[in-house]
């Protein structure tokens, strides 16, 4: 007869630096799962534009704020900025420009920062609405859910 033993798993500590909550905020901004695509359908009339998201809290109590504004434009050009303050200290703003496609009712983004083709960055956005939504691997949804971080919706402004 076989008897298993079981031991309690040690209890893992995470503490959230500047690094890692740059990570963090990052992740939740552009983790989404990569895909390539060589061709684009029309650009809608209605997705070119300026869309922002916002996310507010706090992890490990350390508090932090942070801000995206995503601008389409009809010649399928975007500019992605990210504002972000970590215990009250703001960073400089990020900027990523690049390209989108659009495929059905999806766009997907790809950064130009002079890396060989295969290289460049892609992000998968669902167009719903006014809205886009970021698909996420279940492994980043789980850590946005973990860390008390709202989902990644940029909303489209009007005026």
């Amino acid at each position: 007869m076989c008897t298993l033993k079981l031991r309690p798993l040690p209890l893992v500590r995470l503490d959230m630096t500047r690094h890692a909550a740059f990570i963090f905020i990052a992740a939740l901004a552009l983790v989404v799962p990569g895909c390539r695509s060589s061709g684009s359908d029309p650009v809608p009339a209605s997705v070119p534009g300026s869309y922002v998201y916002a996310g507010k809290g706090s992890t490990f109590r350390k508090p932090w704020e942070f801000s995206a504004r995503l601008d389409l434009t009809p010649d399928r050009r975007y500019t992605l900025t990210l504002d972000k303050t970590i215990e009250g200290k703001v960073d400089p703003t990020e900027t990523n420009v690049g390209i989108y496609t659009v495929s059905g009712d999806h766009i997907q983004l790809r950064e130009d920062a002079g890396l060989p083709d295969k290289s460049h960055d892609m992000h998968k956005l669902l167009i719903k609405a006014d809205s886009l939504i970021a698909e996420v691997g279940w492994t980043a949804e789980l850590f946005i859910k973990g860390v008390g971080a709202p989902n990644v919706v940029f909303v489209k402004q009007r005026g």
